[in-house]
C-alpha cells in the first residue's frame, strides 16, 4: 500500500539498523503519526493520519543520522533519529505512534550540493526558535481555523519567527529550490508531505530494543 494522507503504509516495519540506515540521504523526511493530545490536534484539524514532519540530515564524520524539528514543547531543535526509536520521551519510551521515511521526489532528482549547503545553513540558522505556551494556543487555533474554514488563507509570514513542524520542513526545503506548498488550507501540514506524487516511502520504521 503506498503512503497517503490518511492511510498508514502496510509495507514491512524494518529494524533501524545498518543497512537500513545506509539508505538514508539528506533531505528525506520523517513522518510521525502521534498519539498525544497536541498529535490528535493536527490530525483533526487537518482531517489526516499524520501529527509531525522532521528533516533528515546524515553528519557522516560523526557516525549520526539527526533529525531537524521544530516541537511545540521545544521549538526548533536537533535530536539523533534513533531517538525516537528508543528514548523519545523523559521516561526513556520510543516516540507514541507509528514512524515512516520518505523521500521528496524533487529533492532527490534536481539538488545540486550548493542547494543542499543552502538548505543546511538555513535550518541550522533557525535553531532555537523557542515556542511560548500563548504560541502553542495561537498555532492550535489556527488548525482549527482551517479545519472550520477550509477557504481560509493563513500564510506563514514573511519573518516570522515560529514554525509548526511542517512550515520549518517546507521552509528549509524552499532553499533547496523545492517550492513552498501550501496545501489545500493554505498553510502547509504534514499531511501533505505523505502526498505519494511528491515523496515516496523508503520504510517504515519499528523501536529499538
Amino acid at each position: 500500500m503506498p503512503l497517503t494522507p490518511h492511510t498508514f503504509p502496510s509495507a514491512p516495519v524494518l529494524p533501524y539498523d545498518a543497512a537500513f540506515r545506509s539508505q538514508l540521504r539528506t533531505g528525506d523526511l520523517l513522518l510521525c503519526s502521534g498519539r498525544g493530545v497536541f498529535s490528535e490536534l493536527i490530525q483533526q484539524a487537518t482531517d489526516s493520519l499524520w501529527s509531525h514532519v522532521a528533516l533528515i540530515v546524515r553528519l557522516d564524520e560523526l557516525d549520526r543520522v539527526m533529525l531537524f524539528e521544530s516541537l511545540e514543547t521545544y521549538g526548533v531543535r536537533t535530536v539523533p533519529l534513533s531517538r525516537y526509536l528508543q528514548d523519545e520521551d523523559p521516561q526513556g519510551h520510543p516516540y507514541p505512534g507509528g514512524l515512516v521515511v520518505v523521500r521528496h521526489r524533487t529533492l532527490a532528482r534536481e539538488c545540486s550540493p550548493q542547494a543542499l549547503r543552502r538548505m543546511l545553513q538555513f535550518a541550522v540558522d533557525q535553531f532555537g526558535r523557542a515556542y511560548n505556551r500563548q504560541e502553542i494556543v495561537r498555532i492550535a487555533a489556527r488548525l482549527l481555523a482551517g479545519a472550520l474554514h477550509p477557504g481560509r488563507r493563513e500564510l506563514k509570514a514573511p519573518g516570522q519567527r515560529e514554525y509548526l513542524c511542517s512550515e520549518y520542513v517546507a521552509a528549509c526545503l524552499a532553499q533547496a529550490g523545492v517550492p513552498l506548498m501550501q496545501g489545500t488550507r493554505g498553510y502547509v501540514t504534514p499531511a501533505d508531505f505523505a502526498d505519494p506524487g511528491l515523496t515516496e516511502l523508503i520504510g517504515v520504521l519499528k523501536p529499538l530494543l
